[in-house]
Formats: C-alpha cells, structure tokens, sequence
C-alpha cells in the first residue's frame, strides 16, 4: 500500500474514526470488484488489449499520487487544499451527470460554469434540478477557434445523444454545434484567470489543451480525460502509438509549465477505458 493511500487513511481516521476508515476500505474494493460499479465483469481489461496498453501508458508517463489533499469530488479527484468560495471552475462535457460540479460547487459554495451543446446534456439540464446560483449552464462546446464545428453522433439509434468533434465512435452523422476557445469564454465572463478546469470532450481535449497552453492560459487544475477510441474493431497498435505520442508531448508540454501530472487510475465503470489525468500547477 503507498504511502497516498495510508495518509488518505489517517485522513479519514480523524473525520470519522474507525468505521469511516472500514467505509472506505469496503467502498474501495466494491468499485474494483463489484459489476455493478465496474459496469462488466471484475478484471475484464486484463484481457483487453487496448485497456491493458491504456493502464501501461498511465503508469510510465504519469506521476503517482502523493498528496493526501487530493481526494474525490463526485467521479473525478482534485487538490482540495487550495479550493475556496472564490475559486473559478469550468467544466466542459456535462453529458448526464453533475455530480462532479454538484459536489465542488455544494462542498465551497463556489460558481461552476459548465459547458456541453450536445442533445443529451441540452435535455439533461433542462430536465435535471440544480442549484442555478452556484451552476451555471450554457450550450456552448469548446475548440481551438471560436466557430460551427461538426459534433459526430455517439449513438446513431438515440434521438439524443452526445458527440465527438474527433469522431471517436465513428460514425457518418454529425450536427454543427458552435463552439469557441478557453480564451473566449473567459473574456465572455469578464475571467483573468481559472482556478479549476474540467473536460470530458471525448478526443477533443489533446488539440485544446495544446491551445490553452499556447494561449498562456493555465489553470490551477486541471482535471480532464483522453480517449482514445471507441471503435470495437481490434486494437490497432500504430494508431494507439500515434495517440500516445500526442499525450507524451502534450504532459511534456504541462511539466515544462511547472505542472504535477497525476495518473488517476479508474477503477470503476470500465476500468482503464481513457487515461485520466489532474494537472496540478505547483
């Protein structure tokens, strides 16, 4: 057990004793083990080709968590220790859930501004009841200029689905969806600066962080997913090594910029499917 798990523990000692302790624990291996958090059966992607390359690329390029002040926010991880009332989040890729924004925004009392143009997340938030003070949604997706760009469907059979401006489900149909750069919705919002970024944007985020960096913008944190396909044709080793390429480049790019760059392992809902990642500005 390394030490980011035992000081994890002793945290949660002192908030909740020895039960919270027990809590955990069992809460831990339940989503390792347990099909209905997993989503499939216990330790599929040990063999699964692009799950297993997936968990390998994680381990060698990223760093391991080391700070007991990172700790889950709904279903991602963030440094918690500089988080306040004040902080600024933006959140891109809502999709179906809100649990990530919910627990953030509740936990400090601070605004999130979240961004999805997508049918499911437009349906979603008009259906779902939150907290509009602390919330705030607009349809917007976000790119490396501001413009109309083509959202290829997630599920051609779904009257509302999500998209991928990368077509990473491969698909033929697509909508155009106005999109625009970090840059812009900062300026949109009257923001100098980001304390906490969020992205779910299915291939999109390597060509937008590229941007953001370009545009010497850098957020505090970072916390943001890279997929690399959801075809389920077999692994094609060349382009998973031209994805992994473009994400080596990218961490190099984060730590020239004097960022941590954490491996967070998914344990649950199809575990190693995408590498995740919290950049931390040190």
């Amino acid at each position: 057990m390394n030490t980011y798990i035992l000081d994890r523990l002793k945290r949660t000692y002192k908030l909740k004793g020895f039960k919270g302790v027990v809590s955990s624990l069992f809460n831990y291996f339940a989503t390792k083990i347990n099909p209905k958090h997993v989503g499939e059966l216990p330790f599929k992607y040990l063999f699964l080709k692009k799950r297993r390359a997936i968990k390998k690329f994680g381990e060698k390029y990223l760093d391991k968590l080391d700070d007991k002040n990172i700790i889950p926010f709904g279903n991602y991880l963030l440094k918690s220790d500089n988080i306040n009332s004040d902080s600024i989040i933006y959140t891109f890729g809502v999709g179906t859930t809100l649990h990530f924004e919910e627990k953030v925004s509740e936990k400090y009392q601070c605004r999130v501004w979240c961004y999805d143009p997508t049918d499911c997340a437009v349906e979603f938030m008009r259906d779902r009841d939150y907290d509009k003070k602390l919330i705030n949604y607009f349809e917007y997706g976000i790119w490396i200029n501001d413009e109309k760009v083509k959202f290829y469907t997630q599920d051609i059979n779904k009257k509302n689905s999500g998209g991928s401006i990368t077509n990473l489900f491969e698909n033929s149909e697509f909508k155009l969806l106005q999109c625009n750069k970090l840059s812009t919705f900062m300026k949109m919002n009257n923001h100098s600066k980001i304390d906490i970024l969020k992205m779910d944007i299915e291939g999109a985020a390597i060509d937008v962080l590229n941007n953001v960096l370009d545009e010497k913008i850098f957020p505090t944190q970072i916390v943001v997913e890279f997929e690399f396909s959801e075809s389920t044709a077999e692994f094609d080793e060349d382009k998973f090594n031209i994805w992994k390429n473009k994400v080596v480049n990218l961490i190099s790019k984060f730590r020239l910029n004097n960022y941590k760059c954490y491996n967070l392992p998914r344990y649950s809902h199809l575990p190693y499917c995408t590498t995740e990642v919290l950049f931390v500005r040190k």
